[in-house]
């Protein structure tokens, strides 16, 4: 039986009531990333207090609650929080069941029609790094803080701390997944956020949506408590819809994107990237030493049909190892590749989005599977394969994993979310699991999200 925290209880509490007609649709009909995306007005329901563009103060809750000053401003505030109930099949010790996993407000605000901005804070989060270290760091604590003007749909500017556009999982919003946790690939391999520039737009009919950037560093995910991560950062990542017919054929989403980091090795510890299980986030793939340059690569599908989706993602990463050999030789190529298939059935009917918006008061139900594998190794050398940081020859692990899910959107703002993870890393002397064998996770997860 689930034992929620007070905070857990009280958020349920809050979002039962106001399931049914009273909702309002979101004007967005493309597949949702909500970081990438210029802010749309709400339509509908959410007027209140006189006509839509009415001068004046008006406070408006339609997806969330939102204040409006006339034409000039619009600030709309927003609240996540998520709650778990783990049970890892490869039993750590010291594994806490019961986890605050999220815990994160903002305000995203558009000026003149011009100017949007966003800006979120993490109060708490327990995914980045590992259980028994503080995340106080301000990767860690501010998310998004940036601003982005528009000067026409086909130019836009955006500058601060966002989400370098790369990986299109990644690039979906925390609360809009259809699986408790993102694929381990868009965790380790892509990079999330960092503090940069980028220009960005819309072409041919929105046909096509462009993105072309640069950032201090390689994001978020590249560094950790141990791994300085990369330097300057190059990115660039280009989507198309070949069809976009929410109530006819549905939405189809092709995307690509590339990215090329400097790759420093002052620090003396490794700098590459690393692996972890999914949920104990244990470390089966350690850093090697790493100097020059780090490239990836990754191509995405999205595709929404009536109440079916489906996503799949390819990812390639390689890091130069120049000058880290013991002999301060160059060493091949240290590489990664990863990818997924995932499809999503909504059974009681409702179309597919991202979140669900519940037709019946009972919410809306919905079964997701998905498949996954990683594998870390390195162009082969002339020597034996060592699990070394600076072996010649990388010895390869992979971890493959299926997920089997079920979705319950209670309403607008309320999911509970309920995984079941097979995960085998088929080197016997990385895996946490006696002899190598495969293992089973469980996870309960409780999102309220404004």
């Amino acid at each position: 039986m689930l034992k929620w925290t007070p905070v857990a209880v009280a958020a349920l509490i809050l979002g039962v009531p106001v399931t049914g007609a009273g909702q309002t649709s979101r004007t967005l009909t493309t597949i949702p990333t909500p970081e990438l995306v210029p802010l749309l007005s709400n339509q509908g329901g959410g007027q209140q207090g006189g006509q839509q563009g009415a001068e004046g103060v008006r406070f408006v809750w339609a997806d969330s609650p939102s204040l409006r000053f006339g034409r000039a401003l619009r600030l709309d505030f927003k609240f996540r929080l998520q709650e778990d109930a783990r049970k890892p099949g490869d039993v750590p010790i010291d594994f806490e069941t019961w986890e605050l996993h999220r815990l994160r407000v903002g305000v995203d605000g558009e000026i003149f029609n011009r100017l949007q901005f966003s800006i979120e804070r993490e109060l708490y989060e327990r995914e980045v790094e590992d259980a028994e270290e503080e995340l106080q760091t301000r990767q860690t604590l501010w998310k998004d803080v940036y601003a982005d003007v528009n000067f026409a749909d086909s130019l836009q500017l955006r500058a601060g701390q966002f989400k370098i556009p790369f990986g299109g999982e990644t690039l979906t919003g925390v609360s809009n997944l259809d699986f408790v946790y993102r694929t381990l690939g868009s965790r380790y391999l892509t990079p999330s956020r960092d503090i940069g520039l980028a220009v960005h737009g819309q072409l041919f009919d929105e046909g096509i949506n462009y993105w072309v950037g640069g950032f201090k560093h390689d994001g978020d995910n590249s560094r950790s408590r141990k791994i300085q991560g990369g330097d300057e950062t190059v990115a660039a990542r280009v989507t198309a819809q070949p069809w976009n017919q929410s109530g006819g054929p549905g939405i189809l989403e092709i995307s690509t994107a590339f990215m090329r980091s400097a790759v420093s090795d002052a620090s003396i510890l490794p700098n590459g990237l690393r692996g972890r299980t999914v949920m104990s986030q244990f470390t089966f793939y350690e850093p090697v030493f790493a100097k020059g340059h780090r490239t990836r690569f990754e191509a995405d599908v999205d595709l929404i049909a009536g109440p079916f989706s489906s996503r799949a993602e390819y990812i390639w990463m390689s890091d130069e190892r120049l000058e880290q050999g013991f002999g301060s030789d160059d060493l091949p190529q240290a590489r990664a590749r990863a990818w997924y298939v995932s499809g999503a059935m909504v059974v009681t009917g409702e179309r597919k989005n991202r979140p669900v918006e519940p037709r019946h008061w009972l919410g809306a139900l919905e079964v997701v599977g998905r498949l996954e594998r990683i594998r870390f190794a390195g162009v082969p050398g002339e020597d034996t394969p060592f699990r070394n940081p600076r072996a010649v020859t990388i010895f390869p692990v992979t971890d493959e994993m299926v997920t089997l899910g079920v979705n319950w959107y209670v309403n607008r703002w309320v999911k509970m979310q309920a995984n079941a993870i097979r995960e085998h890393i088929d080197d016997p002397e990385r895996s946490p699991a006696p002899n190598g064998v495969a293992f089973w996770s469980q996870i309960v997860r409780l999102q309220l999200a404004l």
